[in-house]
């Protein structure tokens, strides 16, 4: 383990057990918030222990927020490196690949994909990241870095706006990390071809998680007269559309 790691403590009130089996958050109430812990900078991480002084594993931390700390390993002694990154990113393209025709998807989905605080959706050749925990705006070469080499994406917008980040303390910000974009991109989703602005649209660009929504209501109002009142990009519109 690097030597300068810190170490943060549970509260003795406080169960171990939750996060020895996999519970991805700690409080800020849960731990014991003393003036060495509370210095801690933004974004760094720790060994996390239970009461006894027993690792739990590294996480993320956090004074300032709510959420104070992010469980990331189960090894308290993990480098997290691009080598890290890219791991954890080539088991979620596993999984994607194993679903997913195209690569139109969200990639990485923050801690059920090992990456808290961390959405990825990827649109072809490009993808975004949404930094939405100091750990990662701190890490966000190497998260992009391990993106490309992983995914062979040649452009990476970094997407830094949202409520999410302003709980961490963090501040909007929007930029291309890598490539160029010529401006919206075409995403086949559902039987129709939707436009996505990669740079300047609500999110990420699309709303990949209401892919199986749009589906279903397609289904529903095939043969009706449908209206989509909050169209965005025109998700369950052309959804049903396609569907007559």
């Amino acid at each position: 383990m690097p030597q300068d790691r810190p170490v943060v403590r549970l509260r003795p009130n406080v169960a171990a057990q939750p996060l020895r089996w996999g519970a991805p958050w700690i409080w800020a109430d849960q731990l014991v918030m003393d003036r060495r812990t509370k210095a801690i900078p933004a974004g760094s991480l720790v060994e996390l222990q239970d009461a006894e002084r027993r690792p739990l594993g590294l996480a993320a931390f956090n004074a300032g927020s709510k959420i104070a700390a992010r469980m990331l390993d189960a090894d308290p002694g993990a480098v997290v490196d691009r080598g890290w990154f890219a791991a954890r990113l080539r088991r979620a393209l596993g999984l994607r690949e194993a679903l997913f025709d195209a690569p139109f998807y969200r990639l990485v989905h923050a801690e059920a994909d090992g990456l808290p605080g961390v959405i990825v959706d990827r649109f072809g050749d490009a993808a975004v990241i949404q930094p939405n925990a100091a750990w990662a705006e701190v890490r966000l070469e190497d998260l992009a870095g391990a993106l490309r080499h992983v995914t062979g994406v040649t452009v990476v917008v970094k997407n830094g706006a949202g409520r999410a980040r302003g709980l961490e303390g963090l501040a909007d910000e929007t930029s291309v990390l890598a490539g160029a974009l010529a401006g919206p991109v075409m995403v086949p989703m559902n039987g129709a071809v939707y436009l996505a602005d990669l740079s300047g649209g609500q999110k990420t660009g699309i709303y990949y998680d209401q892919r199986l929504n749009h589906a279903f209501a397609a289904r529903l109002g095939r043969g009706r007269r449908v209206l989509d009142v909050f169209a965005h990009v025109g998700g369950f519109a052309l959804a049903a559309l396609v569907a007559g």
